[in-house]
C-alpha cells in the first residue's frame, strides 16, 4: 500500500508516548505506586516483557484492574508522571532522524492523549523545533476519531499521512482510515504483538524511519 503512496506522502504523524518520549520506565514505576490506592497489584518485573505483548483488557484482568477505573489511574498517572517530564529522555538517534525527515521534504506533527503542556517541555527540554503542529486530546480512546478530524483540519488525503506509534490502537486507528501505519518497537509493546496486528511496517530503531521505501524515495528529491 505504501509504495503506491510513495510519490505523495509528504506528512509523518507522531505518537508522544513511547514513540519520541521514553515515557515507558517512569510510566510503570508511578502505575505501581498508585496501585495499593486504586485497588489492583503492582507488575512485577518478570511480567514487564508479557504485558508489553498483552492486550489492554487482558492487562486489566492480570493485575486486577477495574475496567471502568481506567480514564481515572490514566489521568493520575500522567499527571504523577508530567513532574519528570523535562527529564525524561527521548530515543537514540531520534533527533537526528527528524531533523532529516524534515530535510527530505517532509511535514511532522505529533498526535497524543497527553497534555500539550507536557508535550511543549518535553520538546523544550530536548530541543526539538522541528515539529509543524501538535494535536493533543485528554480521551484515552478514540484515536481512529481524532486522527479523522486532524487530517480534515489540515487538508490531508489519507494517502498523503503515515502515522508512526508504538501501541495496537494506533494501528488500529490507522486502518479505517487508509492511513499507512509505522509501528516502532521500542515502546511500550512488543515487537511479536505489534506484528501480529499487521502495520505496514514495523521498525526497530530511529534510524530505520529513514529506510521505508517512501522515506528513502523522498531523500532522492530533497532539496541539497
Amino acid at each position: 500500500m505504501l509504495k503506491r503512496q510513495a510519490m505523495t506522502l509528504r506528512t509523518l504523524i507522531f505518537d508522544f508516548d513511547g514513540t519520541l518520549a521514553n515515557s515507558f520506565e517512569e510510566t510503570l514505576r508511578v502505575a505501581n505506586e498508585l496501585a495499593p490506592e486504586f485497588g489492583y497489584r503492582p507488575a512485577e518485573p518478570h511480567e514487564i516483557e508479557g504485558l508489553r505483548g498483552a492486550s489492554y483488557r487482558s492487562i486489566a484482568a492480570q493485575l486486577g484492574i477495574a475496567w471502568h477505573k481506567i480514564p481515572l489511574i490514566a489521568t493520575r498517572v500522567k499527571r504523577e508522571v508530567a513532574r519528570n517530564i523535562s527529564d525524561m529522555a527521548t530515543f537514540d538517534g531520534l533527533p537526528q532522524v527528524l531533523l532529516e525527515l524534515r530535510r527530505r521534504g517532509l511535514q511532522l506533527g505529533v498526535l497524543t492523549s497527553n497534555d500539550s503542556g507536557n508535550v511543549e517541555r518535553f520538546f523544550a527540554a530536548r530541543g526539538l523545533t522541528c515539529f509543524d503542529f501538535v494535536t493533543t486530546s485528554s480521551s484515552l480512546w478514540g484515536k481512529e476519531r481524532r486522527l479523522k478530524a486532524l487530517m480534515r483540519s489540515r487538508r490531508l488525503g489519507a494517502h498523503e499521512v503515515a502515522y508512526v506509534g508504538d501501541e495496537v490502537r494506533d494501528i488500529e486507528a490507522t486502518k479505517p482510515l487508509g492511513v499507512s501505519m509505522i509501528a516502532v518497537s521500542w515502546g511500550y509493546t512488543s515487537k511479536a504483538f505489534l506484528a501480529q496486528h499487521s502495520p505496514d511496517f514495523i521498525v526497530d530503531t530511529p534510524t530505520d524511519l529513514l529506510e521505508i521505501p517512501p522515506l528513502k524515495r523522498d531523500a532522492e528529491t530533497a532539496p541539497s
